[in-house]
């Protein structure tokens, strides 16, 4: 991942396009190091996040948890997707997503995670993990309920449906859509209006918004749901139905 800076707001590259941007244990370590220097950075008023390419985020890399199917795995990817999700949230400065593309499972997860997304008129959100046979992990889903509403979460979290751009926008999913190609231009645009209001009420709205979104005693009931269903043998099926290129066989187990 690419750190840069631009005036008083950073801008965060996710640049794995060749990967479409699939979240591995190196990604992971550059957004929690860039999270630890924003957090120590005073002067900083925003962050944007962002991908090369054509991807967002295609969530977890299949090439790398391919044979991480044991409990430890589970908790692993379980604590390692929270922390980057709580670290962005609990930044004082707002984080912005800026979707080139596709933000799919985990991808769609570290979206939500963001206080704002900003959408390229082909960006679209998926949260595809029933149809790999897990559950949600990373802590997002009081948000995503809070954003869009029950019935829109059950909707797009049962069915694994794709959301484009316009229809992000309607649901709540998504705050703007850019011109063609725009996304970082018009996301930078909205973190500069944002960087003109107070620091100190800037993060102390940014706290309350977190505390409306929390869900007590959810966080372990969804990391406990993804470590079951993460050691099922229809996530196992569902890992090699990815790489053999064909629909998954549930069994149910």
């Amino acid at each position: 991942m690419r750190v840069e800076r631009r005036g008083d707001v950073a801008v965060w590259t996710l640049a794995r396009p060749k990967a479409k941007n699939a979240l591995d244990s190196a990604t992971f370590e550059a957004i929690e190091e860039a999270i630890g220097g924003a957090r120590a950075d005073r002067a900083l008023r925003a962050v944007v996040l962002t991908a090369e390419g054509d991807t967002f985020a295609s969530g977890g890399d299949m090439r790398e948890l391919r044979n991480a199917l044991g409990p430890a795995d589970a908790v692993r990817v379980a604590e390692v997707g929270r922390r980057m999700c709580d670290g962005i949230g609990a930044l004082d400065v707002p984080v912005l997503a800026a979707l080139p593309g596709a933000a799919i499972g985990g991808g769609a997860e570290l979206a939500l995670a963001c206080d704002l997304r900003i959408a390229d008129p082909r960006a679209t959100l998926c949260f595809k993990h029933a149809h790999m046979g897990v559950t949600t992990a990373w802590g997002v889903l009081p948000r995503l309920v809070a954003v869009a509403g029950h019935a829109v979460a059950s909707r797009l979290l049962l069915t694994g449906r794709i959301v484009d751009a316009e229809e992000g926008v309607r649901l709540g999913l998504f705050d703007a859509v850019s011109a063609p190609g725009g996304v970082l231009d018009h996301a930078l645009a909205y973190a500069a209006e944002i960087a003109r209001g107070a620091p100190q009420a800037i993060a102390g709205m940014k706290a309350l918004l977190r505390e409306a979104c929390r869900a007590e005693g959810l966080r372990e009931f969804e990391r406990g749901r993804f470590v079951s269903t993460w050691t099922s043998a229809d996530h196992a099926e569902a890992v090699e139905a990815f790489f053999e290129g064909r629909p998954a066989r549930w069994t149910g187990r």
